[in-house]
């Protein structure tokens, strides 16, 4: 045997034995970077947890239903624009689409995942994971300083939203056979504001909003007072849309969250940013008021109590449904409600749904 025929075997052991360290070495080395990307003051370490649509569901969300014009349980209360009549006439929902007599149906369905992140890239609600990683979160402009809540001001918060359709009842295959449930592609990551320009910028977010300059003046904000009053104890009015009760104003469509005086606050705030801006855009229609009695309808306005926030990061939220505009002090300060220290946010999103019961 020659000694290259001798020397094959000992050469490929040495091979995989390098490969095997390489690839230990390798995998240690990113177990340890975000650490090192802390203390290199490159940005935080993000956290999270995975979430869980069995105990972490407000299902109190769910209530009233109603069926008929009755109320299940009795004496629910929904948004006044929230009503189907007890006896609908609607079209066939395929050709020939003949008007039917149907059953009027409304209830609460949960339709969205949004995670309001300080940290971009951050996915909270999937464990905690970093997607993008330390150097795209010194891109965003984000410094050691503000990542360690040592220096970051309420002047100077840019959040980003990420954005899930996460059709919770298809996923747990509930009430599978009602006609009126939306139907989906299932649970996906729709959209991300990272990489949108216009939501890094006032100045371009005007474009998508140029009503926004004659909403901000000084008659038109004090006229968001009784949407205030009327957010902090009942529902929002949907007439003032550039209102967002006690969470301040929608305008504009971008990460900015100036002039908010918490973090829970802060964080519910630009996510009225961003439901208004699908609104605009199209990806969010109506489905609740007397023009949505037989389909969903696209509209450029967002109509505020089509939805409800249930917050599941950092602490799931229980009890009263929370509205668009509703006080935090009412529902985010004492545990065991959602009181972020400056941390991320995440909710999930339900969605007011009216239904004509028909063939």
């Amino acid at each position: 045997m020659s000694l290259n025929g001798l020397f094959t075997p000992l050469r490929r052991a040495a091979e995989i034995f390098w490969r095997h360290t390489a690839f230990f070495m390798f995998a240690a080395m990113l177990s340890v970077m975000p650490v090192q990307a802390e203390a290199a003051g490159l940005g935080p370490i993000c956290s999270g947890t995975f979430y869980d649509p069995l105990l972490m569901t407000n299902w109190m969300d769910l209530f009233p239903i109603t069926i008929a014009g009755i109320s299940l349980p009795p004496g629910g209360m929904n948004p006044p624009m929230v009503f189907e009549p007890p006896i609908c006439i609607c079209p066939m929902t395929f050709p020939p689409f003949i008007p039917l007599p149907g059953i009027g149906i409304t209830f609460w369905e949960p339709l969205y995942i949004a995670e309001v992140v300080r940290i971009p890239g951050c996915m909270p609600t999937l464990g905690g994971i970093d997607v993008f990683g330390a150097p795209f979160i010194s891109e965003m402009g984000a410094d050691s300083e503000d990542a360690n809540h040592s220096s970051t001001t309420n002047s100077e918060e840019t959040l980003q939203v990420h954005w899930y359709v996460y059709p919770l009842f298809e996923i747990l295959n509930l009430v599978s056979s009602l006609l009126c449930l939306n139907t989906s592609t299932g649970y996906n990551l729709a959209f991300v504001t990272e990489p949108d320009p216009v939501w890094q910028n006032d100045i371009w977010a005007i474009f998508m909003s140029p009503e926004a300059s004659l909403f901000s003046t000084f008659p038109l904000q004090m006229a968001c007072i009784p949407d205030q009053l009327s957010s902090s104890f009942g529902f929002p009015i949907d007439a003032l849309f550039w209102c967002a009760g006690t969470w301040g104003s929608p305008y504009p469509f971008s990460a900015n969250a100036n002039q908010t005086s918490s973090d829970q606050q802060a964080n519910a705030l630009v996510l009225s940013h961003f439901l208004f801006m699908e609104a605009r855009v199209g990806a969010m229609w109506d489905t609740i008021g007397p023009w949505a009695e037989c389909f969903s309808i696209p509209n450029p306005i967002w109509m505020k109590s089509q939805f409800r926030v249930d917050p599941i990061y950092p602490l799931p939220t229980y009890g009263l449904p929370i509205n668009i505009g509703m006080p935090p002090i009412e529902w985010g300060y004492f545990p065991p409600e959602n009181f972020p220290l400056h941390e991320s946010g995440a909710y999930l999103i339900w969605n007011a749904q009216q239904c004509c019961l028909r063939p």
